[in-house]
């Protein structure tokens, strides 16, 4: 078995059944602005942790920019096995591209309700706060 292969195997195993375990109201989540990513790098096999900005809504939420072409997010569509840490609470869980236009936008709003920079670059245009969504279901 790959090194690869073998990470794939233990974090699927450690995903088992994904469920909203965070609460309905998001409430178990500290009160951050960011949490770090790890995903699979889909190349290398390696390990590959970004620290970015979420939201709450039903799941946790992120977003790439560029289009899609960040490699987090590239990681992600090739193993959708992650790790999310926020605050000091680690939690595996499993990304699924939101492919959705409604709830893309649904979740857009939710960014741009939370962070101002992402609301007042959406005045002028700017892709902040309009990225592809993610949804990322945590045990």
């Amino acid at each position: 078995m790959t090194r690869r292969a073998a990470v794939a195997a233990a974090l699927a195993s450690l995903v088992g059944v994904v469920g909203a375990a965070c609460g309905a109201d998001g409430g178990s989540f500290p009160d951050a602005s960011t949490l770090q990513l790890t995903t699979i790098g889909r190349t290398s096999g390696a390990l590959r942790t970004v620290t970015i900005w979420y939201v709450y809504g039903d799941r946790l939420y992120v977003q790439s920019g560029k289009n899609g072409r960040t490699d987090w997010y590239r990681n992600l569509l090739k193993t959708p096995a992650v790790t999310v840490k926020i605050g000091e609470r680690e939690m595996r869980g499993r990304a699924t591209p939101v492919e959705d236009p409604a709830e893309a936008a649904r979740v857009h709003e939710l960014f741009k309700q939370k962070y101002l920079s992402a609301r007042v670059m959406s005045w002028f245009g700017g892709g902040f706060g309009t990225g592809k969504v993610v949804a990322i279901d945590v045990q």
